[in-house]
């Protein structure tokens, strides 16, 4: 490896040798060489002022994508005034090569993220404004950028999530729809009256504040627990999070106090242990 690396090296400084300037070689090449800064401003300019006319990706990413395209088009202006001034840049480039595989490798996480705040831009999952859940992080999105997804949770918190891990993990966006549901599960007595229960849940469920009526509220029964008939209850709302939060404390409020009215029990974990009558023997099973 290091027999290659200055055989690299030799062969640069071969191309360097036999250079021979002069001053309209040496102007040609900074005229190269400036009028690619002059293109690379414009560039810069142009991609901002169709990021302002678009509506497509984040300010953010727009002005990174400006960067590197001046970026690139300086390199390249530098390549040609290289050119004027007779230097072979395959060499060059070789070593340049090596150079260029330890930056990438430097800046393997920044390059992960910046095509993954691509992919966000172009396709869409979420943006600027929505609350949406990622990564057991619930909040509104205020920043897509480069290299993160800026979330204010609802306690106050800011969170920057790298682009790659939002992009590789389930997004649940509350807010992509006009509503959405929640659920209440109630675990009811075993003597209870079900038809009359269910009547009573989903007249009190359509009478809280915040549920919206159409789709109308919803209750089932949905299983035979241990000490419960369980109940579950389905009713639509605003999208938000604490709107989820706030209504589905009026609904279960409007549902025991319903329930209490009509002396309908809300069950609690409970065992019955039987022993038999008294004095009675063991049953022993018969072997064979």
């Amino acid at each position: 490896m290091q027999a290659q690396s200055q055989s690299e090296l030799e062969q640069i400084a071969d191309s360097l040798e036999p250079i021979n300037l002069d001053w309209l070689s040496l102007a040609i090449a900074a005229a190269v060489f400036l009028a690619s800064i002059v293109l690379a401003r414009f560039a810069r300019r142009g991609l901002r002022q169709l990021a302002a006319r678009v509506d497509i990706g984040s300010p953010a990413l727009w002005a990174a994508s400006a960067r590197i395209s001046s970026w690139l088009i300086i390199f390249f202006g530098m390549v040609g005034s290289l050119r004027v001034l007779g230097i072979d840049f395959i060499p060059l480039m070789a070593g340049l090569g090596v150079a260029a595989v330890v930056v990438a490798v430097a800046l393997r996480p920044f390059l992960e993220n910046f095509a993954a705040g691509l992919t966000l831009q172009l396709q869409r999952p979420i943006e600027v404004g929505d609350q949406i859940a990622v990564r057991q992080i619930e909040g509104e999105v205020k920043e897509l950028n480069a290299r993160t997804v800026v979330i204010r949770t609802m306690d106050g918190r800011t969170v920057h999530i790298p682009n790659s891990s939002v992009l590789e993990s389930p997004i649940t966006n509350f807010t992509d729809g006009p509503q959405r549901r929640s659920v209440i599960d109630v675990g009811l007595a075993y003597d209870t009256n079900l038809a009359e229960a269910v009547e009573v849940m989903i007249d009190a469920v359509a009478a809280a504040p915040g549920v919206i009526q159409e789709p109308p509220p919803e209750a089932f029964i949905h299983e035979f627990g241990d000490s419960t008939i369980n109940a579950r209850v389905r009713f639509w709302h605003e999208p938000q999070i604490r709107a989820g939060w706030t209504i589905r404390h009026e609904v279960a409020v409007v549902i025991k106090r319903a329930l209490d009215e009509r002396d309908i029990e809300i069950a609690f974990p409970q065992r019955v242990l039987w022993q038999g009558e008294t004095g009675a023997e063991p049953a022993i099973p018969e072997l064979g």
